[in-house]
């Protein structure tokens, strides 16, 4: 938890650096749209929002395949920890 308070802390450092170090508008153009003014820290914010949206899409489709798994491995031990029981007319069968 606190390495992770620290990365964030790290990255809005940087981003107020790069706010006060930037503070002219830049010209962008993305497929056909186009702009001429457009501030940085716009730009950057956009792109780490995009980043961390995706980013968070990817953890939970892993996290959910993961918790599949955990269910499949503990239905899986609970079945061997009580096999079946075999009545003796089956034991026979099965010896034949």
């Amino acid at each position: 938890m606190q390495r992770q308070l620290v990365i964030i802390l790290l990255v809005a450092l940087v981003l107020i650096l790069l706010t006060v170090q930037n503070p002219n508008p830049v010209p962008l153009q993305f497929l056909s749209w186009e702009t001429q003014r457009v501030p940085l820290i716009v730009i950057i914010l956009i792109s780490l929002l995009v980043g961390i949206v995706i980013s968070s899409v990817i953890s939970l489709i892993k996290q959910s395949k993961l918790r599949a798994k955990i269910h499949e491995l503990q239905r899986e031990i609970e079945e061997l920890k009580y096999p079946p029981v075999v009545s003796s007319d089956e034991d026979e069968k099965l010896e034949d």
